[in-house]
């Protein structure tokens, strides 16, 4: 599904650069057409972006403990409201902490994204968040 939304990625900014020639060179008739198409195209990655991380996340969930959120393998965007989502369950339950896996960014482009994200977004919202001393790509949020 990443893929399958990447490659229609690909065919929105191709056509959104061709609309952009297009309305250079004066056809406004087809410029329309290619923004249109790009549009559907945008639509598309959106759809399939949105499919995969649902996938993503359930399975990556499925056997988690409660108070534990698995966020590895999405995107930072994806990750920060998967995020919200698991503290406020946690708040719904009365519990105190939340374990969050990020991983240490081994498949990212050369640096970790979602851990630092989930970091500062955690503490923005008034959040003690720690990395858990006995695994680097884990967090140890404090709800209290």
């Amino acid at each position: 599904l990443r893929l399958k939304a990447r490659n229609e990625g690909d065919r929105m900014e191709e056509c959104f650069k061709q609309s952009k020639e297009a309305f250079t060179r004066n056809e406004r008739k087809l410029a329309k057409q290619l923004s249109l198409r790009g549009g559907a195209h945008k639509d598309n990655m959106m759809r399939l972006d949105k499919e995969a991380s649902t996938k993503i996340f359930q399975e990556n969930n499925q056997k988690c403990k409660p108070n534990t959120v698995d966020l590895h393998g999405l995107y930072v965007t994806e990750a920060k409201l998967h995020f919200n989502n698991a503290v406020q369950e946690v708040r719904d339950r009365e519990g105190s902490s939340l374990r969050v896996i990020v991983g240490k960014g081994i498949h990212s482009d050369g640096a970790a994204k979602i851990k630092p994200a989930v970091q500062e977004h955690g503490k923005s919202l008034g959040l003690h968040v720690e990395v858990d001393p006995l695994n680097d790509g884990c967090l140890i949020v404090s709800l209290n």
